[in-house]
Protein backbone atom coordinates (compact mmCIF):
# COMPACT_ATOMS: atom_id res chain seq x y z
CA UNK A 1 0.00 0.00 0.00
CA UNK A 2 1.37 3.41 -1.07
CA UNK A 3 1.70 6.26 1.62
CA UNK A 4 1.15 10.09 1.63
CA UNK A 5 3.52 12.52 1.21
CA UNK A 6 2.21 15.32 3.26
CA UNK A 7 4.52 18.42 2.38
CA UNK A 8 5.67 20.53 5.41
CA UNK A 9 4.85 24.86 4.76
CA UNK A 10 7.24 26.77 6.34
CA UNK A 11 6.04 30.54 7.74
CA UNK A 12 8.37 33.61 6.80
CA UNK A 13 9.86 34.02 10.21
CA UNK A 14 11.29 30.37 9.71
CA UNK A 15 12.26 30.77 6.35
CA UNK A 16 14.25 34.23 7.74
CA UNK A 17 15.58 32.28 10.61
CA UNK A 18 16.52 29.09 8.34
CA UNK A 19 18.64 30.77 5.57
CA UNK A 20 19.29 33.96 8.06
CA UNK A 21 17.55 36.64 5.72
CA UNK A 22 15.84 39.33 7.23
CA UNK A 23 11.77 38.73 6.01
CA UNK A 24 11.63 42.43 4.64
CA UNK A 25 14.23 41.10 2.15
CA UNK A 26 12.40 37.82 1.51
CA UNK A 27 9.44 39.81 0.80
CA UNK A 28 11.67 42.12 -1.71
CA UNK A 29 12.83 38.88 -3.15
CA UNK A 30 9.38 37.91 -3.92
CA UNK A 31 8.49 41.59 -5.54
CA UNK A 32 11.36 41.58 -7.78
CA UNK A 33 11.15 38.26 -9.41
CA UNK A 34 7.79 38.07 -9.55
CA UNK A 35 6.58 35.21 -12.16
CA UNK A 36 9.56 33.26 -11.11
CA UNK A 37 9.15 33.27 -7.67
CA UNK A 38 5.32 31.73 -6.97
CA UNK A 39 4.62 31.86 -2.53
CA UNK A 40 1.51 30.22 -1.78
CA UNK A 41 -0.82 31.78 0.11
CA UNK A 42 -3.18 30.54 2.63
CA UNK A 43 -7.60 31.79 2.78
CA UNK A 44 -6.66 34.53 5.27
CA UNK A 45 -3.65 35.53 2.82
CA UNK A 46 -0.58 34.59 5.17
CA UNK A 47 2.34 32.97 3.10
CA UNK A 48 3.35 29.86 3.63
CA UNK A 49 6.97 28.11 1.83
CA UNK A 50 7.62 25.04 0.84
CA UNK A 51 11.11 23.07 0.46
CA UNK A 52 11.00 24.20 -3.45
CA UNK A 53 10.84 27.94 -2.57
CA UNK A 54 13.45 27.94 -0.21
CA UNK A 55 15.66 25.92 -2.41
CA UNK A 56 15.15 28.74 -4.51
CA UNK A 57 15.29 31.69 -1.74
CA UNK A 58 18.46 29.65 -0.89
CA UNK A 59 20.10 30.33 -4.83
CA UNK A 60 18.90 33.67 -4.87
CA UNK A 61 20.72 34.36 -1.51
CA UNK A 62 23.55 32.68 -3.69
CA UNK A 63 24.06 34.92 -6.25
CA UNK A 64 23.77 38.08 -4.52
CA UNK A 65 26.09 36.99 -2.51
CA UNK A 66 28.37 37.07 -5.78
CA UNK A 67 27.52 40.25 -6.30
CA UNK A 68 24.69 40.06 -9.07
CA UNK A 69 22.80 42.58 -10.30
CA UNK A 70 18.29 41.44 -10.29
CA UNK A 71 18.35 41.40 -14.23
CA UNK A 72 21.64 39.30 -14.23
CA UNK A 73 19.25 36.69 -11.08
CA UNK A 74 16.20 36.75 -13.38
CA UNK A 75 17.79 36.25 -16.61
CA UNK A 76 19.64 33.02 -14.91
CA UNK A 77 16.54 31.79 -13.38
CA UNK A 78 14.69 31.88 -16.67
CA UNK A 79 17.25 29.53 -18.14
CA UNK A 80 16.82 27.69 -15.15
CA UNK A 81 13.46 27.12 -15.25
CA UNK A 82 13.28 26.57 -19.57
CA UNK A 83 15.94 23.67 -18.83
CA UNK A 84 13.85 21.86 -16.50
CA UNK A 85 10.90 22.00 -18.35
CA UNK A 86 12.19 20.83 -21.79
CA UNK A 87 13.76 17.85 -19.30
CA UNK A 88 10.49 17.33 -17.68
CA UNK A 89 8.89 16.66 -21.41
CA UNK A 90 11.57 14.76 -22.52
CA UNK A 91 11.56 12.49 -19.35
CA UNK A 92 7.63 11.90 -19.53
CA UNK A 93 7.84 11.24 -23.25
CA UNK A 94 10.87 8.43 -23.01
CA UNK A 95 8.77 7.05 -19.71
CA UNK A 96 5.47 7.22 -21.53
CA UNK A 97 5.62 3.29 -22.93
CA UNK A 98 7.33 2.34 -19.49
CA UNK A 99 3.85 2.93 -17.97
CA UNK A 100 1.45 1.66 -20.57
CA UNK A 101 3.48 -1.88 -20.16
CA UNK A 102 3.19 -1.14 -16.34
CA UNK A 103 -0.36 -0.27 -16.40
CA UNK A 104 -1.37 -3.23 -18.86
CA UNK A 105 0.18 -5.72 -16.32
CA UNK A 106 -1.15 -4.15 -13.39
CA UNK A 107 -5.02 -4.03 -14.80
CA UNK A 108 -5.22 -7.69 -14.52
CA UNK A 109 -3.90 -8.18 -11.20
CA UNK A 110 -6.82 -7.51 -9.11
CA UNK A 111 -7.54 -3.81 -7.56
CA UNK A 112 -5.34 -3.01 -4.26
CA UNK A 113 -7.62 -2.27 -1.13
CA UNK A 114 -8.05 1.82 -0.38
CA UNK A 115 -5.69 3.75 1.36
CA UNK A 116 -6.87 4.48 4.18
CA UNK A 117 -5.89 8.02 5.15
CA UNK A 118 -3.24 9.07 7.38
CA UNK A 119 -5.75 11.52 10.23
CA UNK A 120 -3.46 11.57 12.83
CA UNK A 121 -0.55 13.15 10.41
CA UNK A 122 -3.19 15.29 8.58
CA UNK A 123 -3.84 17.19 11.94
CA UNK A 124 -0.84 16.93 13.36
CA UNK A 125 0.46 19.06 9.70
CA UNK A 126 -2.89 21.26 10.41
CA UNK A 127 -2.02 22.10 14.06
CA UNK A 128 1.38 23.15 12.91
CA UNK A 129 0.28 25.54 10.38
CA UNK A 130 -2.46 26.70 12.80
CA UNK A 131 0.77 27.40 15.04
CA UNK A 132 2.50 29.16 12.10
CA UNK A 133 -0.23 31.06 11.41
CA UNK A 134 -0.62 32.48 15.01
CA UNK A 135 2.53 33.04 15.67
CA UNK A 136 2.88 35.13 12.36
CA UNK A 137 -0.54 37.24 13.11
CA UNK A 138 0.69 38.17 16.77
CA UNK A 139 3.71 39.27 15.58
CA UNK A 140 2.10 41.38 13.71
CA UNK A 141 -0.68 42.31 15.91
CA UNK A 142 2.36 43.32 17.90
CA UNK A 143 4.53 45.21 15.44
CA UNK A 144 1.25 47.17 14.31
CA UNK A 145 0.63 47.66 18.13
CA UNK A 146 4.26 48.99 18.36
CA UNK A 147 4.23 51.27 15.52
CA UNK A 148 1.01 52.62 17.25
CA UNK A 149 2.54 52.98 20.57
CA UNK A 150 5.49 54.68 18.98
CA UNK A 151 3.58 57.23 16.20
CA UNK A 152 1.16 58.48 19.74
CA UNK A 153 4.68 58.95 21.63
CA UNK A 154 5.60 60.68 19.20
CA UNK A 155 2.47 62.82 18.53
CA UNK A 156 2.34 63.65 21.91
CA UNK A 157 5.77 64.44 22.36
CA UNK A 158 5.20 66.75 19.43
CA UNK A 159 2.40 68.35 21.05
CA UNK A 160 3.71 69.07 24.28
CA UNK A 161 6.99 70.25 22.89
CA UNK A 162 4.79 72.77 21.05
CA UNK A 163 2.86 73.88 23.43
CA UNK A 164 6.04 74.29 25.76
CA UNK A 165 7.49 76.21 23.41
CA UNK A 166 4.16 78.56 22.80
CA UNK A 167 4.12 78.81 26.54
CA UNK A 168 8.13 79.73 26.87
CA UNK A 169 7.70 82.60 23.87
CA UNK A 170 4.23 83.84 25.83
CA UNK A 171 5.65 83.66 29.01
CA UNK A 172 8.82 85.08 27.31
CA UNK A 173 6.38 88.23 25.76
CA UNK A 174 5.32 88.97 28.94
CA UNK A 175 8.48 89.32 30.62
CA UNK A 176 9.84 91.13 28.07
CA UNK A 177 6.01 93.89 28.19
CA UNK A 178 6.64 93.94 32.16
CA UNK A 179 10.58 94.38 32.18
CA UNK A 180 9.67 97.74 29.70
CA UNK A 181 6.82 98.55 31.38
CA UNK A 182 9.12 98.42 34.48
CA UNK A 183 11.81 100.22 32.64
CA UNK A 184 9.39 102.74 31.77
CA UNK A 185 8.14 102.92 35.65
CA UNK A 186 11.54 103.57 36.59
CA UNK A 187 12.09 106.21 33.89
CA UNK A 188 8.85 107.96 35.06
CA UNK A 189 10.39 107.97 38.71
CA UNK A 190 13.04 108.79 38.20
CA UNK A 191 12.06 111.81 35.80
CA UNK A 192 9.64 112.81 38.85
CA UNK A 193 12.61 112.60 41.40
CA UNK A 194 14.69 115.24 39.00
CA UNK A 195 11.16 117.30 38.96
CA UNK A 196 11.10 117.38 42.59
CA UNK A 197 15.25 118.07 42.91
CA UNK A 198 14.47 120.80 40.18
CA UNK A 199 11.97 122.06 42.96
CA UNK A 200 13.76 121.69 45.47
CA UNK A 201 16.80 123.29 44.38
CA UNK A 202 14.46 125.96 43.17
CA UNK A 203 12.92 126.39 45.83
CA UNK A 204 15.85 127.00 48.03
CA UNK A 205 17.35 129.26 45.90
CA UNK A 206 14.14 130.77 46.42
CA UNK A 207 14.99 130.80 50.04
CA UNK A 208 18.50 131.91 50.09
CA UNK A 209 17.46 134.95 47.70
CA UNK A 210 14.36 135.72 50.52
CA UNK A 211 16.77 135.30 52.85
CA UNK A 212 19.63 137.68 51.04
CA UNK A 213 17.08 139.87 51.17
CA UNK A 214 15.42 139.27 54.30
CA UNK A 215 18.87 140.15 55.27
CA UNK A 216 19.30 143.15 53.58
CA UNK A 217 16.01 144.09 54.58
CA UNK A 218 17.11 143.89 58.51
CA UNK A 219 20.14 145.93 57.88
CA UNK A 220 18.94 148.79 56.20
CA UNK A 221 15.97 148.56 59.22
CA UNK A 222 18.64 148.54 61.69
CA UNK A 223 20.50 151.32 59.77
CA UNK A 224 16.92 153.13 59.64
CA UNK A 225 16.83 152.57 63.39
CA UNK A 226 20.12 153.34 63.84
CA UNK A 227 19.85 156.63 62.12
CA UNK A 228 16.01 157.12 63.05
CA UNK A 229 16.05 156.33 67.24
CA UNK A 230 13.36 158.74 67.34
CA UNK A 231 10.91 156.09 65.65
CA UNK A 232 8.13 154.92 67.99
CA UNK A 233 7.68 151.65 69.49
CA UNK A 234 4.65 150.99 67.44
CA UNK A 235 6.56 151.33 64.04
CA UNK A 236 9.01 148.73 64.84
CA UNK A 237 5.82 146.33 65.68
CA UNK A 238 4.54 147.23 62.47
CA UNK A 239 7.75 146.12 60.65
CA UNK A 240 7.92 142.95 62.77
CA UNK A 241 4.30 141.91 61.77
CA UNK A 242 5.13 142.41 58.05
CA UNK A 243 8.10 140.46 58.51
CA UNK A 244 6.32 137.23 59.67
CA UNK A 245 3.85 137.31 57.35
CA UNK A 246 6.31 137.36 54.33
CA UNK A 247 8.29 134.60 56.10
CA UNK A 248 4.81 132.50 56.68
CA UNK A 249 3.56 133.04 53.19
CA UNK A 250 6.44 132.21 51.92
CA UNK A 251 6.32 128.59 53.90
CA UNK A 252 2.80 127.87 52.76
CA UNK A 253 3.92 128.15 48.94
CA UNK A 254 6.77 126.05 49.63
CA UNK A 255 4.41 122.67 51.34
CA UNK A 256 2.16 123.39 48.55
CA UNK A 257 4.88 122.40 45.79
CA UNK A 258 5.82 119.53 47.86
CA UNK A 259 2.26 118.18 47.97
CA UNK A 260 1.71 118.80 45.17
CA UNK A 261 4.98 116.47 43.83
CA UNK A 262 4.29 114.04 45.95
CA UNK A 263 0.81 113.74 44.70
CA UNK A 264 1.56 113.47 41.12
CA UNK A 265 4.24 111.22 41.71
CA UNK A 266 2.22 108.47 43.77
CA UNK A 267 -0.66 108.54 41.13
CA UNK A 268 1.68 107.75 38.26
CA UNK A 269 3.22 104.64 40.52
CA UNK A 270 -0.14 103.30 41.54
CA UNK A 271 -1.45 103.50 37.84
CA UNK A 272 1.52 101.51 36.74
CA UNK A 273 1.38 99.17 39.10
CA UNK A 274 -2.11 98.39 38.51
CA UNK A 275 -1.45 98.26 34.68
CA UNK A 276 1.20 95.46 35.48
CA UNK A 277 -0.44 93.18 37.70
CA UNK A 278 -3.51 93.17 35.38
CA UNK A 279 -1.01 92.05 32.39
CA UNK A 280 0.34 89.44 34.88
CA UNK A 281 -3.68 87.94 35.57
CA UNK A 282 -3.70 88.30 31.60
CA UNK A 283 -0.47 85.47 31.52
CA UNK A 284 -1.61 83.40 34.08
CA UNK A 285 -5.53 82.80 32.04
CA UNK A 286 -3.64 81.78 29.00
CA UNK A 287 -1.23 79.56 30.53
CA UNK A 288 -4.16 77.97 32.50
CA UNK A 289 -6.07 77.78 29.12
CA UNK A 290 -3.46 75.91 27.36
CA UNK A 291 -2.66 73.34 30.25
CA UNK A 292 -6.65 72.54 29.93
CA UNK A 293 -6.16 72.07 26.53
CA UNK A 294 -3.10 70.11 26.46
CA UNK A 295 -4.62 68.06 28.94
CA UNK A 296 -7.98 67.11 26.65
CA UNK A 297 -5.77 66.30 23.91
CA UNK A 298 -3.45 63.87 25.96
CA UNK A 299 -6.68 62.08 27.37
CA UNK A 300 -8.50 62.01 23.36
CA UNK A 301 -4.96 60.29 22.58
CA UNK A 302 -5.24 58.06 25.21
CA UNK A 303 -8.68 57.35 24.80
CA UNK A 304 -7.49 56.56 20.86
CA UNK A 305 -5.47 54.31 21.67
CA UNK A 306 -7.06 52.18 24.04
CA UNK A 307 -10.17 51.81 21.05
CA UNK A 308 -7.53 51.04 18.71
CA UNK A 309 -6.12 48.69 21.12
CA UNK A 310 -9.68 46.85 21.91
CA UNK A 311 -10.78 46.78 18.35
CA UNK A 312 -7.11 44.63 17.30
CA UNK A 313 -7.65 42.46 20.11
CA UNK A 314 -11.49 42.23 18.67
CA UNK A 315 -10.37 40.67 15.40
CA UNK A 316 -7.61 38.65 16.92
CA UNK A 317 -10.56 36.79 18.83
CA UNK A 318 -12.51 36.74 15.39
CA UNK A 319 -9.77 35.26 13.71
CA UNK A 320 -8.98 32.56 16.20
CA UNK A 321 -12.76 31.23 16.57
CA UNK A 322 -12.77 30.97 12.54
CA UNK A 323 -9.57 28.95 12.42
CA UNK A 324 -11.02 26.84 15.63
CA UNK A 325 -14.18 26.23 13.31
CA UNK A 326 -12.16 25.00 10.13
CA UNK A 327 -10.28 22.90 12.60
CA UNK A 328 -12.86 21.13 13.87
CA UNK A 329 -15.06 20.40 10.48
CA UNK A 330 -12.11 19.33 9.43
CA UNK A 331 -11.88 16.55 12.42
CA UNK A 332 -15.92 16.01 11.91
CA UNK A 333 -14.96 14.99 8.03
CA UNK A 334 -12.22 12.54 9.28
CA UNK A 335 -14.09 11.19 11.65
CA UNK A 336 -17.12 10.70 9.66
CA UNK A 337 -14.27 8.84 6.61
CA UNK A 338 -13.10 6.76 9.37
CA UNK A 339 -16.43 4.78 10.40
CA UNK A 340 -16.84 4.00 6.80
CA UNK A 341 -15.79 0.58 6.03
CA UNK A 342 -11.72 0.20 4.65
CA UNK A 343 -12.92 -2.35 1.57
CA UNK A 344 -15.56 0.23 0.39
CA UNK A 345 -13.87 3.60 -0.18
CA UNK A 346 -16.18 4.26 -3.52
CA UNK A 347 -19.34 3.92 -1.43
Amino acid sequence: MATNQILRAYSIKDVSKRINIPTGTIRQWEKDLQGLLHVPRSKQGARFYTQTEISLLEKVKEMRANNLSKEMIRKLLERHNTKVSEAVSETSETSMPAVAEKAVVTSEKPAASAMVPNTEELFAAMEMYRQHMLAEIKDAMQSNRNEIIEQVKKEISSGSMQTVQGLSKSIQRSSEKTKTEVRELAHTVAAASERTFETFEALSEDIAKASERTSETFEALSEDIAKVSERTSDTFEALSIDIVKASEATCDKITKRLNESSKITTRDYKNMMAKVSQDVKTAQKEINTVARVLNRDQEAFVDTMNQGLKELTQVIREREEAFHGMVTSFREAAAAKNEKKWWKPWS
